[in-house]
């Protein structure tokens, strides 16, 4: 499976700044990949098993709140 671009601190900037929710994968992501199997588009399992935000233009549209609410230690929340 090819690798997308994770997104930067910069890119989150960039895209509350225009009003667009970003989905966040804390320190607690224990890789249990629920997220990937529910919403892969929009997350995918780094090298180390933990889990990561793809760069995208919106989350609207991929199940990310399904993810957030099938994470079984909550690491997965919106940008405020």
């Amino acid at each position: 499976m090819e690798s997308m671009a994770i997104i930067s601190p910069e890119q989150v900037e960039k895209l509350r700044a225009a009003n667009v929710a970003v989905p966040d994968v804390n320190e607690t992501c224990i890789g249990c990949s629920a997220c990937v199997a529910i919403s892969g588009d929009v997350f995918e399992l780094n090298d180390e098993g933990k889990s990561e935000v793809v760069l995208k233009d919106d989350y609207q549209g991929f199940d990310v709140d399904d993810a957030i609410a099938a994470c079984p230690v909550d690491a997965i929340s919106w940008v405020e």
